[in-house]
């Protein structure tokens, strides 16, 4: 009986011994979202359950910030040196994210991974557009395009789509009625709204660098121009005579409401808005068209992305990079862009999902496709941009489009802070 007993004993422990083993081996990585919402972080947990099925040794733990201190809080996780492994990073913020040392190189792992002969173009511009390392992969891409309420703009009579910016304003103007509530733009008020003035402005100005919006080809401040500032009066009469007085306030959820109630029926924003917007409204009630162009004759556009990088401090950034590469897969990352909306960077995506079919999305490829557009883009890499998008220029423009500061005024306001 004791022999029994002992026997018994020495298998637990032996059990026990070998469990602790396989617990070793599993490696667990803290993923850090930015973009939180309480319908994707559940995408993103559906994508994190299917990964650890096909990867047993990895365990993935996923940290969802509230969405409004997001990016803050990721940061302070980063600078403390806190344990994290995979984070969300966006174009607005990846600039200062690399500058301080956040994120870890990825030229190693990048340079034997098949699957990147699988990303768009786009994608892989962005993820070298830091420099000569590569620190993030694009997950989805963002393009401006001027969406329509189709339905809208037909009871109010106009039947034909703005091509110009001239006529853009002339339709907003000529549909707003305010006695009857009903207004043309939902305008971006907080936030970062240079990402829809600048390059609604920038249309208006001839020979923009390639690789800085805010500078011509003589270095010239893109507003301190002739076309810069009809844009900025142009834009200045829109929202005093063709948007809501409160869209100056206005964040994303406030211009897809204005949007979708119809308010608003001209919304410039990216193709994630299709996926705010769809759940509300049928596909006859609605499309985008190619940004309106302006006297340059150029539709001036950013690739705007969000995507995922490894934490510098990572302890795992093999397994975490295997993460990213799961992500971004074809299937994967068309399921996620079929929930968000955005293009996804995969070409395998735009086979497996028929959304990226709809006529909707045909606006981004039209305009992407169109000889009036030149692809240029935001100095992201400069440290400074985030304070310039969120504070700055925020600051800026509410004063001016509020009438207690001139145009000149935001325009010494804007150059003096870049020092061009």
């Amino acid at each position: 009986m004791k022999k029994t007993i002992m026997l018994c004993l020495a298998m637990i422990l032996l059990l026990g011994i070998a469990s602790g083993a396989l617990a070793d081996d599993t490696v667990t990585l803290t993923f850090a979202e930015t973009m939180t919402s309480p319908e994707r972080t559940l995408v993103l947990q559906n994508a994190i359950e299917a990964f650890e099925a096909e990867h047993p040794n990895i365990k993935v733990e996923l940290v969802s910030p509230p969405y409004e201190s997001a990016e803050t809080k990721v940061a302070s996780m980063l600078a403390v040196g806190q344990e994290v492994d995979i984070v969300e990073i966006r174009d607005n913020s990846v600039g200062a994210w690399i500058n301080n040392g956040f994120l870890y190189g990825l030229d190693d792992l990048v340079k034997d991974w098949d699957g990147k002969d699988q990303l768009v173009d786009a994608a892989l511009l962005a993820g070298a557009s830091m420099g000569d390392a590569t620190y993030f992969i694009p997950q989805y891409l963002y393009v401006k395009a001027l969406m329509v309420r189709t339905d809208i703009l037909e009871k109010l009579g106009v039947t034909e789509m703005p091509k110009t910016t001239d006529e853009f304003l002339a339709v907003c103007k000529q549909i707003t009625d305010p006695a009857k509530g009903q207004y043309a733009f939902a305008l971006r008020g907080i936030g970062s709204p240079c990402k829809t003035t600048d390059i609604m402005w920038a249309t208006e100005v001839s020979d923009l660098r390639l690789d800085n919006f805010y500078l011509t080809e003589d270095g010239t401040f893109f507003m301190d121009t002739d076309g810069g500032r009809k844009a900025m009066k142009d834009y200045y009469e829109l929202f005093t005579e063709a948007c809501p007085p409160d869209s100056v306030n206005w964040g994303y959820n406030d211009q897809i409401n204005g949007f979708v109630s119809g308010i608003t029926p001209f919304l410039v924003q990216d193709p994630d808005a299709v996926g705010s917007v769809m759940g509300s409204l049928t596909p006859d009630q609605y499309t985008a068209i190619p940004m309106p162009v302006g006297a340059s004759g150029t539709r001036y556009l950013d690739y705007g992305y969000a995507g995922l990088a490894v934490a510098a401090n990572s302890e795992h950034p093999a397994e975490a990079f295997e993460f990213i590469k799961y992500m971004i897969s074809a299937e994967v990352n068309a399921s996620i862009c079929e929930f968000y909306g955005a293009l996804p960077v995969n070409k395998g995506a735009y086979e497996a999902s028929k959304m990226f079919e709809l006529p909707v999305y045909k606006a981004w490829a039209d305009e992407m496709a169109d000889e009036a557009t030149v692809f240029t883009k935001f100095p992201l890499e400069d440290p400074r941009f985030t304070e310039y998008a969120s504070t700055v220029h925020l600051a800026a423009i509410q004063s001016y489009l509020l009438g207690q500061s001139t145009a000149e005024d935001m325009i010494k306001t804007c150059k003096d802070f870049w020092g061009y």
